[in-house]
């Protein structure tokens, strides 16, 4: 059988397009492999950033804690002012070292996927109360005014954990990037459908372009060797994983210099959803609170 030369070309032409697709396609694949590749990288980085910032967020308040404890033992009974300050010192580092493993173990649940959502019926207002006295020994020390808006009491039917964790980070962020002596101002309400709650604080605030990126798990605006402000890059996560699970909404409206402000808007379940009775808060803070507060 003879090929003419037209023939031959076109089989040419053929072969080569085909090669030309495959080549195609594996620029395209090869493209994919290193995308994952490169994510893969940034994860292994993030995580071991993260290790190595939890690391030192759990072992620096756990050190001070046993310092501090060996100190307390040793204390004279009758120097009462010595014991005072030991025990207040101890008690703030306990407080800290409670909350960054609050934290850990919330990410961990929200990384593994066994968050499962627990509805009571919760005095939000005793929550709030309680977020603000475990964060005290850290308002004091930079004599932060703490202005709490909000009725006295509100019951509603909510994931209180959850809630509570959302809440307390928010507080958290808001003292740590005040400047001494700033106000921060916490309001809530409930309407007929959520319950709303906003953090105001007057602290450095936060560029536009990063108001998304803040939301990522491990991200810290503040790093590197001269960091200034302490934690490990997961309270922000932790918060938006938290209210997305309560099929609510978290936003911040921020500019640099002139402070934040953090909404949460979460439902209001149905008693039909309730599982229990929570009282969580109760034991510091009592039903006769007057709706508007200074700490």
């Amino acid at each position: 059988m003879t090929i003419t030369d037209e023939e031959l070309i076109e089989e040419f032409k053929k072969r080569l397009d085909e090669k030309n697709m495959a080549l195609t396609d594996i620029r395209a694949v090869t493209k994919n492999l290193e995308m994952v590749n490169k994510k893969l990288q940034d994860s292994e980085r993030l995580k071991t950033d993260f290790l190595s910032n939890i690391r030192n967020e759990i072992n620096n308040p756990l050190t001070v804690m046993v310092a501090l404890s060996k100190e307390l033992a040793s204390v004279k009974p009758t120097d009462v002012t010595k014991f005072q300050g030991l025990a207040n010192m101890l008690h703030k580092e306990a407080l800290t070292l409670d909350f960054q493993i609050r934290n850990v173990l919330i990410a961990a649940e929200l990384e593994s996927g066994e968050f499962t959502l627990h509805v009571t019926r919760v005095n939000v207002s005793s929550l709030v109360d309680e977020c603000i006295n475990n964060l005290l020994p850290i308002i004091e020390e930079k004599g932060i005014v703490v202005e709490r808006k909000g009725p006295s009491p509100v019951w509603i039917n909510t994931d209180s954990e959850k809630l509570q964790i959302t809440l307390a980070n928010l507080l958290h962020n808001a003292v740590v990037f005040s400047d001494d002596g700033g106000i921060v101002e916490i309001s809530f309400r409930e309407t007929d459908e959520t319950f709303i709650c906003s953090i105001r604080d007057e602290g450095i605030g936060i560029k536009k372009d990063d108001h998304n990126v803040i939301f990522d798990r491990f991200k810290q605006l503040d790093t590197g060797m001269r960091k200034k402000y302490m934690g490990h890059g997961i309270g922000l996560s932790v918060a938006k994983g938290a209210v997305n699970f309560m099929d609510g909404d978290i936003s911040v409206e921020s500019e640099p210099g002139k402070g934040s402000i953090f909404t949460v808007t979460v439902p209001l379940r149905s008693e039909d959803e309730s599982q229990g009775f929570s009282t969580e808060g109760m034991e510091f803070f009592g039903d006769d609170l007057d709706g508007e507060q200074e700490f």
